[in-house]
């Protein structure tokens, strides 16, 4: 049989499981949002920007601007894009670096 002190331990055990639950959870959702919202972006930008790379084309280039394989195409935007895409690498990367390592701390603070 258990004294009123076990039980009272135990339920504030349970208390912080229960806690310690709900963060992870909303740590995972918080994660998951943004990497499809980064995603998103990419997409929507990959669609959007060679159009609007075309339209803000320079007609009256001098010759030495012409030289420039930026000069008369829309490949700008997909230059444009690919930097946003690698930049967003970059960023899901170091936060699930992150992640791993408030976990491993986590981790050694729930064993103690």
């Amino acid at each position: 049989m258990r004294t009123n002190e076990e039980r009272i331990a135990a339920m504030h055990k349970r208390a912080a499981e229960i806690e310690r639950e709900d963060k992870n959870r909303k740590v995972l959702i918080m994660q998951g949002a943004s990497v499809v919202a980064g995603l998103a972006a990419v997409i929507v930008l990959a669609f959007i920007m060679p159009g609007m790379a075309g339209s803000l084309a320079v007609e009256s280039a001098t010759s030495a601007a012409r030289a420039s394989i930026f000069s008369a195409n829309n490949s700008l935007g997909y230059i444009v894009i690919a930097v946003i895409a690698f930049l967003f690498g970059i960023s899901v990367a170091v936060f699930c670096f992150r992640l791993k390592k408030w976990r491993d701390e986590n981790g050694d603070a729930e064993e103690k």
